[in-house]
């Protein structure tokens, strides 16, 4: 995997050398911790443990991703355009250092509030949680678009993203829930989990802010800065966001979030209540070992793949396989441990290749305008966030609620309806199918890479 991801040798023009990749990639680390803990734990936390029911759990955690995720990310990206020349963009992963572990510690630190008290703080606190989050992962994206002029080699270099998004899963999906479990499952669980990880996400972005200064800018310069500084119009914005190359990927990326986002916040749910396993905070720790293995092993693949065949039908086959996974994988909640193993490690390998290749394709447009590369990333970073959130907590507590999942037999260890259970299905495996099998068709039909 080293020699196909690496490009190894001297470094010519839209090539990076290995310590280059590897610098900006492990950036990845804090931006895949900030995606998936609130993703995968802080709805559960918030129904199992706070006592929220679903439906009003999801809704504060998406309406800050709304509104604050989607503002900060357009005011960062259009910042880090304007500012360029004179604040370079990696800088802004310092930022994050610093706001990183106030975001991570305050969103599970929930005082003994009345509910409304609770929801209402875990509404703030996440309002500032998105927009620490996007301080760094608008401008970290961005930096890859500015590494290279080589399609390829921007594939490769997503490649090496990828690679650290694995550990970041493992970080986030697998470590975190150990954690929780390890120290009692309660609400200073949940906190000791926020304090580990409020070291580990300012170290991963102040190794990224050094590693990606080592490669020297090979794309050729878009603008002056006269023209760099200038402000932007709305009706710019508009038209650049709405251009088809961009807009129709971007409409694609949403289905497949918010289908992936349905998934992994129901899971915790899927294998508490469908597969009945009392320790489901450990099992997912192992599925997500497999589905690390699943991501890092695909990467030489996918980018020989798109090489030969093109990035576009990898990204049509990689998000229809996705979804055909997830399908199966709902249906056989009692087949045991094993089968569950193989479905999360092929789910793994067809997600990296959807992602793999819906960055890459991004990064080109970027590099292709640099003028826009910083709002280029935001609109992606605010479709990942909102699209993620969209799926993973709104559709999931409305699922959840109108199938009639009851908060209060949940904190209090008792078994769901056969009707929640049915709910929890679809919200884990029907509905992500779906979404991911439109977003396939749609690109299949319009999309242009």
């Amino acid at each position: 995997m080293s020699i196909a991801l690496s490009e190894q040798g001297p470094a010519a023009p839209g090539r990076l050398g290995l310590l280059a990749q590897a610098g900006y990639g492990v950036g990845q680390i804090a931006g895949q911790v900030f995606r998936d803990v609130p993703s995968l734990l802080l709805m559960f936390f918030m129904t199992n443990v706070l006592g929220i029911e679903p439906a009003l759990a999801g809704a504060a955690i998406f309406v800050p991703k709304l509104v604050w995720g989607v503002g900060c990310d357009l005011l960062v990206g259009i910042l880090s355009d304007r500012w360029k020349h004179r604040f370079a963009r990696r800088r802004w992963l310092l930022v994050g250092a610093l706001g990183a572990p106030v975001a991570l510690i305050l969103l599970f630190h929930v005082p003994d509030l009345p509910v409304a008290g609770r929801v209402a703080y875990v509404a703030g606190a996440f309002s500032l949680y998105m927009a620490v989050f996007a301080c760094f992962s608008v401008p970290y994206l961005a930096i890859a678009g500015e590494l290279s002029s080589d399609p390829h080699q921007r594939t490769v270099l997503m490649a090496w993203r990828l690679v650290f998004t694995a550990i970041g899963v493992l970080v986030g999906g697998a470590l975190a829930p150990y954690l929780v479990q390890s120290l009692g499952g309660g609400q200073p669980a949940y906190e000791g989990m926020s304090r580990f990880l409020a070291v580990i996400c300012p170290l991963s972005l102040v190794l990224a802010y050094f590693g990606s200064g080592r490669a020297r800018r090979q794309a050729p310069p878009a603008s002056t800065p006269q023209t760099a500084h200038r402000r932007l119009a709305a009706r710019e914005v508009v038209a650049t966001l709405a251009a088809p190359r961009f807009s129709v990927l971007l409409l694609a990326n949403l289905l497949q979030l918010a289908g992936s986002g349905m998934a992994y916040a129901s899971m915790l749910y899927f294998l508490t209540y469908n597969m009945a396993r009392t320790d489901a905070f450990q099992l997912i720790g192992g599925l997500v070992i497999i589905a690390c293995a699943g991501i890092v092993a695909a990467q030489p693949a996918w980018v020989a793949l798109a090489r030969r065949i093109g990035k576009k039908p990898v990204y049509i086959l990689a998000a229809a396989g996705y979804g055909a996974a997830y399908l199966g994988w709902s249906m056989s909640a009692g087949a045991g441990t094993v089968v569950a193993y193989a479905f999360s490690f092929v789910a793994a390998i067809f997600n990296s290749g959807w992602t793999l290749l819906g960055f890459s394709m991004m990064t080109d447009i970027a590099g292709d305008d640099q003028a826009h590369a910083g709002l280029y990333s935001a609109a992606w970073i605010a479709v990942d966030k909102v699209g993620f959130a969209l799926g993973g907590t709104l559709l999931v507590g409305l699922v959840l609620s109108g199938f009639g999942f009851d908060a209060a037999r949940a904190v209090a260890g008792q078994p769901q309806t056969d009707l929640a259970l049915t709910g929890v299905m679809l919200a884990f495996g029907v509905i992500p199918a779906l979404l991911n099998v439109s977003s396939a068709l749609l690109y299949w039909r319009f999309g242009r890479p």
